[in-house]
Parts: structure tokens; sequence; C-alpha cells
């Protein structure tokens, strides 16, 4: 197991964020290793004194460790330490910030493969999260492509780090006219539906979806635009229970996406 580089010393000069970036560091080292099996019981050990021995340093509580050497609940504790000092920094963790997901007993995806030929199409989105929320949404909703117009796509870092790697099986295509595009695409048998609160809208769940569909999303804050939307062969809109008349367009997608993955044929 690899020592915590800092003696007690070197530790308290160093500001307190700082203090427990290191140690933020020094645990997701650790818990790697726990989730592909590299420790053993006397690494275990060495690590309970070796953490508490920093925490008695730096005045915190001590650690309490699973009562057995189950790893699942090692994994389980250490990324609660490494919760617990993030929160100390005061910063707000983002999803590429996380650990990588431990899958325990997960079904296989090969329980769940469609075949789709589906696309989403997003209209001038402005925000980089939201652009990579919806291909790591695609990709879990068995999409074949995202089209982009006047939008950032995977080539930019922030649409990556938000896809958490979903951009590497979700193909992109860029356009210069979306509108255009759509059309062609229709020559080829797609069918279009804009996601859009207007008049003739259909609920979602009411739309027969088709497996040849191309699904469009607007703008965050105007919605598609009027040239796009004259390229769509229908609408849908998500019905509101609440007080506000629409949601967070990434959420939008989820949405549809996965109501199109559970009813298509």
């Amino acid at each position: 197991m690899d020592t915590f580089g800092f003696t007690k010393k070197k530790l308290l000069s160093i500001p307190l964020e700082t203090r427990h970036k290191h140690m933020i560091n020094w645990l997701s080292g650790f818990y790697q290793k726990l989730t592909t099996n590299r420790i053993n019981r006397t690494s275990l050990d060495l690590f309970i004194r070796q953490y508490n021995q920093i925490l008695d340093w730096t005045g915190m509580t001590p650690f309490i460790a699973p009562d057995t050497g189950t790893a699942r609940l090692w994994i389980e504790s250490i990324s609660d330490r490494i919760q617990y000092h993030r929160s100390a920094t005061g910063k707000t963790v983002r999803d590429h910030d996380l650990l990588k997901r431990v899958k325990t007993n997960d079904l296989s995806r090969a329980v769940n493969q469609i075949d789709l030929d589906c696309h989403v199409a997003l209209d001038g989105l402005r925000s980089l999260f939201n652009v990579g929320s919806i291909f790591r949404t695609c990709e879990a909703a068995g999409f074949n492509s995202v089209i982009l117009g006047n939008t950032p796509g995977k080539e930019h870092p922030g649409v990556r780090k938000t896809a958490m790697g979903a951009h590497e099986w979700i193909e992109q295509e860029k356009v210069e006219d979306l509108a255009q595009a759509l059309i062609e695409k229709k020559a080829k048998g797609f069918q279009i539906i804009g996601v859009e609160t207007i008049a003739g809208a259909r609920p979602f769940h009411e739309v027969s979806w088709e497996k040849k569909t191309i699904v469009v999303f607007g703008n965050e804050e105007y919605g598609i635009s009027s040239h796009v939307m004259a390229a769509c062969d229908a609408f849908a809109y998500i019905p509101m229970f609440g007080k506000k008349n629409s949601i967070n367009v990434a959420n939008a997608v989820a949405v549809i996406c996965f109501q199109m993955a559970s009813t298509i044929p």
C-alpha cells in the first residue's frame, strides 16, 4: 500500500483546504486498489494505523474501520471518508469528481440491449453541462447519435467531463443548418419530433414513437428556433404538475429517450 507522502510537520504547514485535497488523493488511490482486489488484511491494518495517525495530527475524529475485511463494506467506508474530506473543503462535488462506480451483481448489459435507429438533435444549446449530460443519457437509452446544430460537441473538454466517458460510444454529427439537415433525414425515412410546449403538441406518453426517429430539443432560453420547428413533423411535450411549465433540457431528454426506448417495439 502506498504510504501518505507527508510528515506531520509538512502536513500542518500547508493550508487546511490543501491538506484535505492531499488526503482525498491518497484515499482515492486506496479506493481504486480496493475496487480491483489489490488489498489484503495486512494492508488494511496498515491503512487504519496510518490514516488514524494523520487524523490525530490534524485534530480530526478517528476513523472507525468496518468490522470485517469485506471489500464492499470497505469501499463504502472509504467513499464516505473521501466525501467527508470533500465537504471539509467547502467545494461542490461535480459528476466528474466522483469515483468510478462500483458494480456489484449488476444486471448484464446484454439483458437490456435494444435495436433502435433513434437520434437526438440539439438546436442552439449553450450549456456544456447539459450537452454532456445528454450524451450520457443517449448512450444509456440506446440511442445512436447526437446531431448538433449551433451547439458545442464532445470536442469540448467540458462536455466530455459531464458525459463521463459516454461520448466514446455515441456518434455526433455537427451540421451548419439543422433545419436543412432534418429535412434531408426526413427524406431518408426518419420521423422528426420536436419537444416543445406549443399548441397542438401531444403529451409524450401519447405519441406513437417509431423506431426511426429524430427527437429535437431546443435552446435553454427560447426552445426550438422557428426555422427548425418548420422541419418537424409533429411535437410532443412533457406535462408539468407543479407551477413551472418546463424542466431542464437535459432532464427532458432523459424523460423522452427512456420513454422511447421502453415503448418502441
